[in-house]
Parts: C-alpha cells; sequence; structure tokens
C-alpha cells in the first residue's frame, strides 16, 4: 500500500513530469533540472535531491523503477505510472493559490503546458489569470476595511501591487504566445 501525502513539491511535479514525458535514470533528471535553462532556470534540484524525489515518488506509486543492466554500473530508469500520470495532469490543469507561488510552481506549470500544446497553455494562463483576479478583488475588499497608514493597510497594499503586476506579466506572457501561434520547444 503506498504512503499517503497530502502536497508534491514543484522539484516532485517536474520530475514526475519529466518521466511521464519519457522513462529516465537519476543522472538525466539531475542535468535537466541542474541546467541554467529551461526547467533547471525555475526549479533547480541539487543532485542528491533529485534522488530523494525519485524514492518519494516511488514510494507513493506514483513512479516505477526498473534496472537496466545493460550498462555499467546498473541503473535504475524510472517511468510515470498510471496513477502518477493522473495526479500530474490534475495539478497541471489547476492555477497556483498564492502569488508568490507564480515565481516557481507556475513557471513549472507552464513549462509542461506549453510542451503539451499551446491550446493548453492559454487555458492555464488564463486560469491563473482568473484565480489573482479574484485574489486581488479579496484584498480590495480587506483593504478597504482597513485603517489608512496601519500595518495591515501597509501589508495589504504590497499584496495588491503584486497580484497587479502578477496580473500585467500574465497577460503579457497570453499576448507574446498567441502572437507567436505555437511555442518553441521549451526543453
Amino acid at each position: 500500500m503506498p504512503r499517503t501525502k497530502t502536497h508534491l513539491s514543484a522539484s516532485e511535479y517536474a520530475v514526475l513530469g519529466l518521466l511521464r514525458q519519457k522513462p529516465a535514470y537519476g543522472y538525466e533528471l539531475q542535468r535537466k533540472l541542474s541546467a541554467a535553462q529551461g526547467l533547471g532556470r525555475v526549479c533547480p534540484v541539487e543532485p542528491a535531491m533529485v534522488y530523494a524525489i525519485l524514492k518519494s515518488l516511488a514510494g507513493l506509486e506514483l513512479i516505477d523503477g526498473e534496472w537496466d543492466n545493460r550498462a555499467y554500473p546498473p541503473r535504475a530508469v524510472y517511468a510515470a505510472t498510471a496513477e502518477g500520470e493522473a495526479v500530474f495532469q490534475r495539478w497541471l490543469r489547476q492555477p497556483v493559490a498564492r502569488v508568490r507561488e507564480v515565481r516557481r510552481d507556475f513557471l513549472v506549470k507552464l513549462y509542461f503546458a506549453l510542451e503539451e500544446s499551446l491550446p493548453a497553455a492559454l487555458e492555464l494562463l488564463d486560469a491563473q489569470t482568473r484565480a489573482i483576479e479574484a485574489y486581488q478583488d479579496a484584498i480590495e475588499r480587506e483593504l478597504a476595511a482597513a485603517q489608512t497608514g496601519s500595518f495591515d493597510a501597509i501589508v495589504l497594499e504590497s499584496k495588491q501591487t503584486a497580484a497587479r503586476i502578477t496580473l500585467e506579466w500574465l497577460r503579457d506572457v497570453r499576448g507574446e504566445l498567441e502572437a507567436r501561434g505555437a511555442p518553441e520547444a521549451v526543453s
């Protein structure tokens, strides 16, 4: 029986996403996640952590490993399971909950959505835009009730600014993708 875990990290989803694209062994994953481009730019993972993630995902039965004895030394090659694919797809379609998660979690999702298709990436951008708009509306309501110049008002103004800038960026990205018509390979 698999262990239960309520939340995977962006790094765990990145590994799961790579393994659903094609089976790989730890060193291949490590190279992708430590590169200065692609996923490595937003979700760098230390080499030892890649193996800890593989162990965790295997324990959750989201991936499965098989030994490849054709090379020396033998190495485990991992692939996503059907459950891993389902978990990944559910995660990929959901916008992130917090503005601060956009810089990492959302960008990991966008990487894989772009790999999938332009419509998938645009759907994700639209869902994320709606989520940030709802967040911004909630902040504005709280700010209207806060005492001007209070610490709470200062914090809420900071959150309001972050939401506004994030929305502007999301709309810019959507416009760039629409203008381009089709994403370039993001690897």
